[in-house]
């Protein structure tokens, strides 16, 4: 109902994150800041538009919460067919992996910056795997895990540390072999 080439979409997260329990978007957006960083993002410019369509198909329902120190909120919660297309989508064929990677990306065209900006890349990227590392951590004995989050947070963890260890072994040869390959090329325009 939801996948489009086996892969899971916003929409059928936020299902994910209403069977948590009732949820503005803005609830659900910080769920994928926190919980969900270190392997999927959304922004409020997916999320609401997939509440407004689970909305439409029936799917969920939205009520304003006045607010007592606050503004009100919309919150949305699961109907019973709801529940019934997270089910289903959670008990199809096992989803796709899918790696996406605007560092990834950057590092295909390294050959296209100077050698000194590489180098400046590659260490706030060590910076910031460094603190997402130090996050999911924090968050390995909290006890109302389960066993399923747990899991998530262990694979991160796990991801994150490998993903360093290469970056720290890797990244003093690719920056010789970034900065011979830059002099080769100037030399080879200069001539």
């Amino acid at each position: 109902m939801f996948r489009s080439s086996q892969v899971m979409n916003v929409k059928t997260l936020c299902l994910g994150a209403l069977g948590l329990g009732d949820k503005s978007g803005y609830d659900i957006k910080k769920l994928f800041e926190a919980a969900f960083r270190h392997f999927h993002s959304a922004t409020y410019g997916s999320i609401y538009p997939a509440l407004n369509q689970l909305v439409r198909d029936g799917l969920i329902v939205g009520r304003i919460e006045p607010g007592a120190g606050h503004p009100e909120r919309k919150l949305y919660c699961l109907t019973d067919a709801g529940h019934e297309a997270l089910e289903r989508e959670l008990l199809a064929e096992a989803p796709t992996e899918q790696m996406r990677s605007e560092f990834m990306v950057l590092m295909f065209f390294a050959h296209l910056l100077p050698t000194e900006r590489l180098a400046e890349i590659l260490e706030e990227v060590r910076e910031r795997y460094t603190e997402t590392l130090a996050y999911l951590e924090s968050l390995v004995d909290l006890p109302d895990h389960t066993p399923g989050t747990r899991f998530t947070v262990q694979a991160g963890i796990a991801r994150y540390r490998a993903t360093l260890a290469f970056l720290v072994e890797q990244a003093p040869e690719l920056l010789r072999e970034h900065a011979r390959h830059r002099q080769t090329s100037e030399n080879e325009s200069n001539a």
